[in-house]
C-alpha cells in the first residue's frame, strides 16, 4: 500500500452562494522519505463536506515562542472559520486537556451529544505513537525530544517564573483555548476527543478534514481528533 503524506497549503476562498472551496494539496509518496519531492494537486470542497478543526490553540503554552505564534495566528483562523461556516461546514475547536473550562458551553454539550458512529475506529481515543510499522522502523518522522520548544534557554526560564507567578504550571499552563479565537454557540463543536470527532464527521456527512493550529508538528501526528 502506497503511503502518501497529504498537506493542505492553500485555500482560495470563492465567492458567492455555495461555492466550493479551491485547495491546494501537497503529496508526498512515502511517509519517511524526506528526500522524496512534493506534488501539488488541486481539489475543490464543497463547503457543507468541510470541517475545520482547531486544535490546541491554547491561551498559554510552556514554549513563550509558541504563544506568540498563537497570537499572531488568530485573525488568520477567525477569517477561515468564518468562511466555512458561511459555506455551512462544521467548525470543532479542540483545545486538549481543557474540557473542564467548557463543560457547560453550549458547543460543548453539542459534542458530546453527536449520535454515536457505528464505524468508530478502534484505538481512535488513544495518542497514537507511531503512524505505522515502516515508520516505527524508520523513527518519527520529527525529533520531539525537546517537547516542541524552540525558546531561548534565558527567555525560556524567564517564562517559566512568570507562569509560576501566575499560578500555572509551567509544564501545562493551558487552560482554555485562547479567547480570541472566535466559538458560535448556535453552531460549532468543542472536544478533544477522538470519538466525539468521528461522532461529528460521520452525523454531517463531513469529507473534507483542515486542521489548523500551531502545535501541529506534533499534534498531527499524534493527537486522537487529529
Amino acid at each position: 500500500m502506497k503511503t502518501a503524506i497529504i498537506i493542505l497549503t492553500t485555500v482560495f476562498m470563492s465567492c458567492g452562494l455555495s461555492a466550493p472551496f479551491r485547495v491546494e494539496l501537497r503529496e508526498r509518496g512515502g511517509a519517511v522519505d524526506r528526500d522524496a519531492e512534493f506534488q501539488l494537486r488541486p481539489e475543490q470542497w464543497q463547503g457543507k463536506e468541510t470541517a475545520v478543526v482547531v486544535c490546541d490553540m491554547w491561551d498559554l503554552h510552556h514554549c513563550h515562542n509558541a504563544v506568540m505564534r498563537v497570537k499572531e495566528l488568530v485573525p488568520r483562523v477567525n477569517l477561515l472559520l468564518e468562511k466555512v461556516r458561511s459555506e455551512g461546514g462544521v467548525i470543532i475547536h479542540a483545545p486538549s486537556s481543557c474540557m473542564d473550562f467548557y463543560r457547560d458551553h453550549p458547543a460543548r454539550l453539542r459534542a458530546h451529544k453527536a449520535p454515536g458512529a457505528a464505524n468508530v475506529p478502534e484505538g481512535i481515543n488513544s495518542w497514537m505513537h507511531w503512524i505505522n510499522e515502516e515508520e516505527k522502523r524508520a523513527g518519527y518522522p520529527i525529533d520531539h525530544s525537546d517537547g516542541g520548544e524552540d525558546d531561548d534557554p534565558v527567555v525560556h526560564a524567564r517564562w517559566a517564573e512568570k507562569l509560576k507567578s501566575m499560578g500555572r504550571n509551567p509544564d501545562s499552563p493551558w487552560v482554555r483555548q485562547i479567547e480570541s479565537i472566535q466559538i458560535k454557540k448556535d453552531s460549532d463543536f468543542i472536544t478533544d476527543s477522538g470519538e466525539e470527532c468521528w461522532n461529528i464527521f460521520e452525523d454531517n456527512g463531513v469529507k473534507n478534514i483542515m486542521l489548523v493550529g500551531v502545535h501541529t508538528n506534533m499534534c498531527v501526528l499524534g493527537r486522537p481528533l487529529a
